[in-house]
């Protein structure tokens, strides 16, 4: 290879010259291609082909703390327009999205604080969030009624996670609910680490009133034909990572298991690769696995997806517009 064969695109620097729309203005950063301005503008073209393709089925997985630090009516409002067409969620998130269901709210705070002050004030904190502990004991008492409203229709039968969501959705009225929405738009929210969370929990208060007996059950390995049986009906399949773990594990999973591997991946992470773990792990790792296709459209954009993702979603809706319906795969 020769010296112009590699030199062929030089960097157009970036300008901004009066207002910007948030395309436009990736659109620069397209032009520039560099650091993590060039993997936005390149996570936003992927997103856009993904969102275009309609042979696609799109996954997004769901780590970290978003839902409550403000990421809920945007997750709801994708799901209505099936710009997702699966959740795959730590059970956290979906706790924070139920607690704003039911009334509870998330607040402003600072990660600078006495935080003993804060535990005699009964309020938790996320970071630079606080939530009371009266919302989630609020949360407590209306999930045991919902878990014994359950566990008498399915009278000892176990039901999948996405079954579990799916039936809490039903009970939710709040129209920017993450889990209503999926409910009224038929997306599957799976939650592999259901137990590891409130959700868990408030099970415990459920069983123990009937000893244990005729109490709500939730087959975690329900779930792995599930969403097995999504990928193989799936002509193409991309996925949306924020964070990693748990999520992002059950995803690629299922593209292995099927043999068929991501035709599309974003990833949006802090985490770094050299602990091994999955959240920090190349897109390129994963090829070696089959999780992900050797020939797939692949970026991870190392940033805060609180910054990151709703900067992705605003271009590629502005670039689809306003008259864009996409359908269910």
């Amino acid at each position: 290879m020769r010296n112009k064969d590699i030199l062929q695109e030089p960097v157009k620097h970036i300008q901004i010259n009066g207002k910007l729309s948030v395309d436009e203005l990736i659109q620069q950063f397209k032009n520039s291609g560099s650091f993590g301005a060039g993997r936005l503008s390149t996570a936003c073209d992927i997103y856009e082909r993904m969102v275009r393709d309609k042979e696609c089925t799109i996954y997004l997985a769901l780590a970290g703390a978003v839902v409550p630090a403000g990421m809920r009516s945007l997750i709801a409002k994708l799901i209505r327009e099936r710009f997702i067409d699966v959740l795959v969620s730590t059970g956290a998130n979906m706790v924070h999205d139920a607690i704003e269901a039911v009334g509870g709210h998330h607040y402003k705070g600072h990660w600078i604080v006495d935080d003993n002050m804060l535990y005699k004030q009964n309020i938790y904190r996320i970071y630079d969030i606080f939530v009371s502990e009266d919302d989630f004991l609020r949360l407590d008492h209306r999930l045991v009624d919902i878990y014994d409203e359950i566990a008498a229709e399915k009278a000892g039968k176990g039901i999948s996670s996405s079954e579990f969501t799916f039936e809490l959705g039903k009970r939710l009225n709040d129209p920017d609910s993450i889990l209503r929405a999926a409910y009224e738009s038929k997306v599957p929210i799976f939650l592999p680490a259901l137990r590891d969370s409130e959700f868990g929990y408030a099970y415990w208060l459920h069983a123990s009133k009937k000893d244990f007996k005729d109490a709500l059950i939730v087959d975690a390995f329900k779930d792995v034909p599930e969403i097995i049986k999504m990928f193989k009906h799936s002509s193409r399949s991309g996925m949306v990572v924020i964070g990693g773990g748990v999520p992002r594990n059950t995803v690629q999973s299922a593209a292995l298991a099927t043999r068929k591997g991501m035709d599309y991946a974003v990833v949006i992470t802090m985490d770094r690769p050299e602990t091994g773990g999955l959240s920090g792990s190349t897109l390129e790792e994963s090829v070696s696995w089959g999780k992900v296709k050797g020939g797939a459209d692949k970026i991870m954009v190392i940033g805060d997806a609180m910054i990151v993702f709703p900067i992705m979603v605003a271009s590629v809706i502005e670039r689809v517009g306003a008259g864009f319906k996409r359908k269910p795969t």
